[in-house]
């Protein structure tokens, strides 16, 4: 590990159990998690610097044959993973869109978008992009209810025929 001792500081809640045999969790103050955070993008830039340097070594060690075949391959893995990228940003895109506004028609706000924009290096799909432009291109769906001149009911009932002309004839 680092130079840091692994040890939790002084500020932790107690471990003594409660009710039901159950712990209370662990809490750890907010730079001891950030030491550990930075220590951990550490180790995980150093291996990924180790892994292109075993990978330059490889293919350094490799005849011209195989370079052309590992060349061959990685072109096709890439070739799939875009196909397959974009299948999946198009239906992550009409997923949000469906959520925005059901109604929405998003193949017509596709035909001109390079779905390929919403994929990383990697292949993978940028979520965060695919939101930020269903955002752009999809309206929000209307929430405001149209005017229909309110609930329809029944008019209150009035005086009869019968009642009324017992009370102009002062019978009533």
């Amino acid at each position: 590990m680092s130079e840091q001792s692994p040890e939790a500081p002084a500020d932790q809640t107690s471990e003594q159990p409660q009710e039901g045999g159950e712990q209370e969790p662990k809490t750890f103050d907010a730079e001891y998690v950030a030491n550990l955070r930075k220590e951990a993008a550490k180790y995980r830039t150093e291996a990924k610097a180790a892994a292109s340097e075993l990978e330059k070594q490889r293919q350094a060690s490799m005849s011209e044959a195989d370079k052309a075949v590992a060349e061959a391959e990685a072109r096709g893995r890439s070739a799939a993973a875009t196909e397959y990228g974009t299948r999946l940003a198009r239906s992550e895109f009409d997923a949000l869109a469906g959520r925005r506004n059901a109604g929405f028609d998003t193949s017509a706000a596709l035909e001109f978008v390079d779905l390929k924009k919403f994929l990383n290096e990697d292949g993978d799909v940028d979520s965060k992009a695919i939101k930020s432009a269903v955002e752009r291109l999809v309206p929000e769906e209307s929430t405001a209810a149209s005017f229909d001149g309110g609930a329809r009911t029944t008019a209150p009932k009035g005086p009869d025929m019968n009642s009324l002309l017992r009370k102009a004839a002062g019978r009533a």
